[in-house]
């Protein structure tokens, strides 16, 4: 072996070394926060959504959307600062009310799902694509709201749900999708619920439910077959519906029509998609 082939060999070698050395090197530091009022979560509905990362305007600055348990929601303005100049509070870009406008009542106004995506079709490159923002409430009002968050329109859905019906799952899908000539986008809303009381949260409960989710899965076959067999009665409801994005003018809607075995172990997001087809079909 030459003296030149030993060489490359061993900078292989110690290039491969290096690598491995310095594979995932990273770390995380604090760079801002923001602090809610402190709310006492009692039921699993109570659970806001998680905050949604975006640049609403399009100007290529992201801001940071979060819920408030008193039926807000709060536009942040990431930290602008160096990370070694510490972490600061975000400061609070703007704010929008999910109350009514003329009566002011805050029962079933908390969000619970939330949303952003582009209605409008883009026919130029590098034209900004402004977002819409969707919110659904827990009393089952979906609000859509514009880049300006200017509310575009409102609808209730309370009244296609059985009494006493509490929501465990709601999906949000927004598409410039659509399926009538001068529509802007298709918004489509899924949503689970359940003839049940609200479930307490258990600090115990919660370390076992991968456990016991696991476990559920495997014994769906054994359930699905004893619930036939004793005749016990399926208290979930499904129901999908499809807006037009700008108008909110409902365009289609399904009920009740996913069956059990087809849901065990299939989430709602990929029951909006299966649903989207169906749209286009």
């Amino acid at each position: 072996m030459r003296k030149r082939d030993l060489a490359i060999l061993m900078l292989c070698a110690f290039a491969i070394f290096f690598s491995l050395q310095h594979e995932g090197d990273f770390s995380f530091r604090e760079a801002w926060f923001h602090l809610f009022d402190d709310y006492p979560i009692k039921y699993e509905a109570d659970r806001l959504p998680p905050a949604i990362v975006v640049d609403l305007n399009g100007d290529g600055k992201k801001e940071v959307l979060v819920a408030t348990h008193d039926a807000k929601i709060q536009v942040l303005e990431p930290h602008s600062r160096r990370v070694d100049e510490g972490f600061s509070e975000a400061r609070v870009l703007a704010e929008i009310s999910l109350l009514p406008d003329k009566i002011r009542v805050a029962s079933g106004r908390r969000a619970v799902a939330m949303a952003t995506g582009v209605i409008d079709k883009t026919f130029r490159k590098g034209q900004p694509l402004k977002q819409v923002l969707v919110v659904v409430t827990s009393g089952w009002s979906v609000m859509c709201f514009d880049h300006n968050l200017k509310k575009l329109w409102e609808t209730n859905l309370q009244e296609d749900f059985p009494h006493h019906a509490h929501h465990r799952e709601i999906g949000i899908l927004i598409s410039n999708y659509t399926v009538k000539h001068g529509d802007s986008g298709l918004i489509i809303i899924g949503g689970r619920m359940e003839m049940q009381p609200h479930l307490y949260l258990d600090p115990f409960e919660e370390i076992g439910m991968a456990e016991r989710n696991a476990e559920l899965h495997r014994r769906s076959a054994n359930e699905k077959e004893a619930s036939e067999n004793s005749g016990t009665v399926d208290l979930r409801h499904f129901a999908f519906y499809a807006f037009a994005g700008r108008t909110g003018v409902l365009r289609w809607h399904r009920k009740n029509e996913v069956a059990n075995s087809f849901v065990v172990g299939t989430s709602l997001t990929n029951l909006l998609a299966i649903d989207t087809m169906a749209v286009a079909g």
